[in-house]
Parts: structure tokens; C-alpha cells; sequence
């Protein structure tokens, strides 16, 4: 079975509802181990795939205007 390929748009979509858990009383710890444990999962989706510009959006802190999650 092949893996499955990602686009801009999915990674980006999956970093904003990340994005999202800080309105949550979870605190970034917390934040930060789910955006790392689904930067780790998206792995191989994509040969551009880059996890840590993937963490900066799913903490709120994109790389370029290109990944504003909102």
C-alpha cells in the first residue's frame, strides 16, 4: 500500500486546528507534544514536507505568509 500524499493545504489545515488548542485550558505544553507527535506522523507524506515549519504553524508562528494558518 502506497502512503498517502500531502499537499500545502492539508499540512496547513491540520497546523490551524493545532493552531487552534491554544483557546484550549490545556496549556502549550500540551500544544506542543500534539503538534510534535503529528509532525513526526506526517512524515514521508511529502518529499517538501518539513516538520519544523510544520511546528511553527501549528504553534502559531508560521515561517512566511505562505503558511498563515489564519
Amino acid at each position: 500500500m502506497s502512503k498517502p500524499v500531502f499537499e500545502h493545504r492539508h499540512y496547513k489545515r491540520l497546523a490551524a486546528i493545532i493552531a487552534d488548542m491554544r483557546y484550549l485550558p490545556i496549556g502549550q505544553d500540551m500544544q506542543a507534544k500534539v503538534a510534535e507527535a503529528f509532525a513526526d506522523g506526517l512524515k514521508g507524506t511529502n518529499p517538501n514536507y518539513s516538520r519544523e515549519r510544520f511546528i511553527a504553524a501549528a504553534m502559531g508562528q508560521p515561517s512566511n505568509g505562505r503558511d498563515k494558518v489564519r
